[in-house]
């Protein structure tokens, strides 16, 4: 199985290998996202040139759907059986959602095991030309897609796998931040309990940089990525954050302040960054300040049940493909 995230900037590409021992074999492989990224040909030379590097002759394919327009809600059914499961959600998402279904691709998810006869479903739905689009700058190529899911749970099913230490008890955040979205998912030992995406990422960092020393985009790019530069210049990475995060620090916030009202969770034990976004110097710790919750970096190709990875340095790129090239779709499907 391939995971493929054609992201904003970065195109990423993975393949999980699962040894007699239950370690695994990882390659991972970047490229820049071409500039008309719906340039079909462009993307099929990108997309073969990822999988030169991956050195996997299957061609059966897991996307991602992410963006701030991702919708996310989870209902509280009575528990009926598996035939009627599907009817049932789709009854109740048609009662609470005011956005036209019609137009959006949607799944589900059991969160958790039935108590009291009832159980708890995460709802998910992206806009159908969304996918379409995504699909349709993939036909050059002859890979088939067997399946799409949202980057949340793609993330979520790497963080799973590879990472049971700190699964087995207490709560955690996992963001992955892009280039112009963050994708938040609230775990409570080991289950999956809410999802979110907040229009935040890299892009809106050196945006700001840009504003603040009225540059050019490539320049405030440049300074970003080289911090020996921010003392000699004055920058202050986190007055820098505090203008440009305030989406993510209040949707992390909102999300923390749901699943407590909702009795999902008692608190936040550990808040893991991860993304092109998680490299930027300074951006755990400031998140660290601001909410008083533990934050740390998360590379998903430091697992020690992987043995074998080709281009590591790549992890913080991964977390998606990482979990899309595992095959797992939502657990009920």
């Amino acid at each position: 199985m391939i995971g493929l995230d054609l992201g904003s900037k970065y195109i990423k590409a993975c393949s999980v290998f699962q040894k007699g021992d239950g370690s695994f074999t990882v390659y991972a492989a970047m490229t820049a996202t071409p500039k008309e990224n719906r340039d079909k040909e462009a993307v099929n030379k990108a997309v073969k040139y990822l999988l030169r590097q991956l050195r996997f002759k299957n061609k059966d394919l897991y996307l991602s759907a992410g963006g701030s327009d991702l919708l996310a809600r989870d209902f509280v059914l009575p528990k009926v059986s598996h035939d009627k499961l599907r009817g049932a959600v789709m009854m109740e998402a048609e009662n609470n959602i005011f956005e036209s279904l019609d137009t959006m691709y949607s799944d589900f998810q059991i969160l958790s095991s039935p108590v009291d006869n009832k159980i708890d479903v995460l709802f998910v739905a992206s806009p159908k030309r969304h996918i379409d689009e995504m699909i349709a700058s993939l036909s050059l190529t002859d890979l088939d897609i067997a399946g799409v899911t949202a980057d949340n749970v793609a993330v979520t099913n790497g963080f799973l796998t590879f990472n049971s230490k700190k699964t087995a008890t207490g709560s955690v955040i996992l963001i992955n931040i892009g280039d112009q979205n963050s994708n938040i998912s609230i775990l409570d030992h080991g289950e999956l309990k809410f999802i979110r995406n907040v229009a935040f990422g890299g892009h809106a960092v050196t945006a700001e940089i840009a504003s603040l020393y009225e540059i050019d985009f490539e320049s405030a790019e440049k300074i970003k990525r080289h911090p020996e530069m921010w003392e000699e210049i004055g920058l202050n990475i986190k007055n820098v954050l505090k203008k440009s995060s305030s989406s993510l620090l209040e949707a992390i916030f909102r999300s923390m302040e749901y699943c407590v009202s909702k009795q999902r969770l008692g608190k936040i034990d550990e808040i893991l960054i991860t993304g092109g976004g998680a490299i930027l110097k300074g951006m755990d710790t400031f998140i660290w300040d601001v909410l008083g919750i533990k934050t740390v970096k998360w590379n998903p190709l430091e697992s020690d049940k992987i043995k074998g990875v080709v281009n590591s340095e790549q992890g913080y790129f991964a977390a998606v493909v990482l979990g899309l090239a595992l095959g797992k779709e939502f657990a009920n499907v």
